[in-house]
Parts: C-alpha cells; sequence; structure tokens
C-alpha cells in the first residue's frame, strides 16, 4: 500500500485535532471541579440539555421551545457566569508553573507540614487566633492579592510573628502556596450559613473559602485555643497530632504512583474528583482512621447540612 504526503498530512490534522479537543475539554473540567459553586451551575445546565432532549423525544413543542431560546443565548449565559473562572484560566496560560502546578519535593512538603503544626501548637497553647489556608487544586490567586503579598517559606516562628496580637497582618488569613506563604492578612468572603455564636469570624471565614475552593484551612481560636480543619463546608476539630496525620495524607504525595496510561491520568483523576469514586474515598478514609487514632477528629460540625438559628456576635 502506497502512502503519500497528503495522507500523512491528514493523519497529523487528525492527531493534531483530536489532541486540541482533548485539551479543551480536559481543561474545562479542571474549571468546573475547582469549584463548587461551578459545579452546581454545570449540574443544572446538564440538566436543562437533558430536559430539552426529552422534550423534544415526547413532542412538548412549548417546552422545547422555551429551552431553545435559552440555549441559543447560552454561550452568553455561560461566558457571564464563568466569567471569574474564565479569567483565571486565561491569566494562567501565560504562567506555566500555574498550569503545571507548583513543584514542591515530598521533604519540603513535609517540612512544611511539621512547621505549620508547630506553630499552630504553640499557638494552641497561648490562645493566639489564626487563620491559614493551603491551596490545593483551586487556584487562590485572587485571593492571595487582596492581602499583603510574601514569598516566605513556612516557619514556625514567621506564622507565630505574623498572628501575634497587635501586629498589622495578625487580623486576616495566611495562604501557603506550595511549601512558601504567598500572603498575609488575605481576606476571605464569609459564610452565609447562620452559625453558633461560638464561632467567630475566623470560623465564618474559613467556612466561606472552603465552600467555593478545595483548600484546607487550619483555625485555631483565640478563645479556647482548639485547632479546626474547615474543607468542602464542615469543620473538623483536631489535636496537633492527628492535624500532622491528615496534612500528610492529603498534601504529601504517594511514592507509588498509579499504574496505567497517563494519556487519560488527567481524565481519570477529574473524573474521580468530580465524586464518580466518592464512597470508596470514604471507605478507605474510615479505615485509616481506625488504623491510626491519631488522626481521629475531636468533633465534626457538617455546616452544609446542619440547620442551624443560632445568632451570636462574632469572636
Amino acid at each position: 500500500m502506497n502512502i503519500t504526503l497528503s495522507d500523512i498530512s491528514l493523519l497529523l490534522r487528525l492527531i493534531l485535532d483530536i489532541l486540541v479537543v482533548w485539551a479543551l475539554i480536559y481543561y474545562a473540567l479542571r474549571i468546573v471541579r475547582n469549584n463548587t459553586r461551578t459545579i452546581q451551575i454545570t449540574k443544572g445546565i446538564l440538566f436543562i440539555i437533558i430536559v430539552q432532549g426529552l422534550s423534544t423525544l415526547l413532542g412538548l413543542n412549548a417546552l422545547s421551545f422555551l429551552i431553545s431560546i435559552f440555549v441559543n443565548w447560552g454561550v452568553v449565559v455561560i461566558v457571564i457566569i464563568f466569567q471569574p473562572e474564565i479569567r483565571a484560566m486565561l491569566e494562567k496560560f501565560g504562567k506555566s508553573s500555574s498550569i503545571l502546578g507548583v513543584n514542591v519535593s515530598k521533604e519540603e512538603q513535609i517540612n512544611m507540614i511539621e512547621e505549620l503544626v508547630r506553630a499552630c501548637e504553640q499557638m494552641s497553647k497561648t490562645k493566639t487566633g489564626a487563620l491559614i489556608s493551603i491551596q490545593r487544586n483551586s487556584s487562590m490567586e485572587d485571593y492571595v492579592h487582596t492581602g499583603i503579598e510574601m514569598d516566605s517559606v513556612v516557619s514556625s516562628e514567621l506564622l507565630g510573628t505574623i498572628f501575634q496580637y497587635g501586629t498589622p497582618m495578625h487580623d486576616g488569613a495566611v495562604i501557603i502556596i506550595g511549601n512558601k506563604i504567598a500572603c498575609a492578612a488575605a481576606y476571605f468572603p464569609p459564610t452565609t450559613k447562620d452559625l453558633p455564636s461560638k464561632y467567630g469570624a475566623r470560623h465564618r471565614a474559613a467556612v466561606g473559602i472552603s465552600e467555593i475552593t478545595d483548600s484546607i484551612t487550619i483555625i485555631v481560636s483565640e478563645e479556647t485555643g482548639n485547632i479546626s480543619v474547615a474543607m468542602n463546608g464542615q469543620l473538623t476539630q483536631y489535636k496537633p497530632e492527628g492535624l500532622s496525620r491528615l496534612l500528610r495524607n492529603l498534601l504529601v504525595p504517594d511514592t507509588e504512583k498509579p499504574t496505567g496510561s497517563p494519556l487519560f491520568r488527567p481524565i481519570i483523576d477529574t473524573a474521580k474528583s468530580l465524586g464518580f469514586n466518592r464512597s470508596r474515598r470514604q471507605s478507605e478514609t474510615r479505615k485509616q482512621q481506625n488504623v491510626d487514632e491519631r488522626i481521629q477528629p475531636l468533633e465534626i460540625v457538617d455546616l452544609t447540612r446542619q440547620g442551624v438559628n443560632t445568632h451570636g456576635k462574632a469572636k
């Protein structure tokens, strides 16, 4: 069989076309998975598309006509709704480090965790209020710009100095990206939920940022000295030993890489993050907690499902 130059050119164009479409789908999934609000909006859009298909199939002309109007203007609506996420993605194209992630070695990550836990333990003993957020997959660059930007390696002494009462940077949040403090005195939007009076402004801000990003936010209460972690709208109280083990489990990469084709690994990881393997991860978490008692939380408060009507003054 004779292979001509035009055949090779056609094959290369097909491969390039597939790769470009795959990249667009991949980055679209990254936008969706990195924001809880975006996931809910995407579910709503998928529901509308399904309803349109069913209305067309069943011959519901009036409903199909109304939905078709919305779909025709859907591109404009999507651009308006996802404007912050689209802008953030376009800004990242000029920064390779933001797209590929922060390259931090396992030793540097472990050292960061040890310094962070040591600082939280010291501030817990002295009842020094603190709010520290660790970036994961969701970009927190917009929140970094609201505070005093830094580029310092995490150390217990530096964190203790930042949150020392009376210093200019103590009233706000510290954002950690990789193994460095990106900023101090950052502002987080507080949650709109009604919380019990024992939760102050720091807890409200921690829950608020956990509702819109996948970050790990640590709070040290200046009233009780308790250490809490906010993730996915849930507050969990830990001892320093449990906090250290939790951060290691979530932040330190496994030495054994999963098998499989690296070409489809991003798609598999994205599917997992969207919740397809949520039950399996929950069962694995229960097994880990049963094996190691030090990671057992002292208290779990699910603020996303708790209907609290108690109002109180922020502490």
